[in-house]
């Protein structure tokens, strides 16, 4: 993960919302904050597109997972969550991962 682009905004999202509505609610929120966001409706949709690992992956109301080599945090999208809620808790942890890398490194 680039830490100083993904602080800027920069950072690659995976969103995974089944429910397209409020996927888009999403999307666009996170869009205007600047982040490069791909949507899908499930996991399985995305394994054969050509997007770069991505730095986060947002599970809208879905179960967390993990699969080998996964490096991009995962932040779960609770239930009811306002679209500036989720924005600001992107940033957050990728602030605080670029932190950790700095500090670590």
């Amino acid at each position: 993960m680039n830490t100083a682009a993904a602080t800027a905004g920069l950072a690659r999202i995976l969103l995974i919302a089944d429910d397209p509505t409020l996927g888009q609610n999403y999307r666009g929120a996170l869009e205007v904050a600047g982040y490069d966001v791909t949507q899908a409706e499930s996991f399985v949709d995305v394994l054969g597109t050509a997007m770069p690992d991505p730095d986060v992956i947002v599970l809208c109301e879905l179960a967390v997972f993990a699969y080998p080599g996964q490096a991009g945090l995962v932040i779960r999208a609770t239930d009811r969550m306002m679209p500036d809620d989720l924005v600001a808790e992107v940033h957050r942890r990728l602030a605080l991962q670029a932190t950790l890398l700095t500090t670590v490194g």
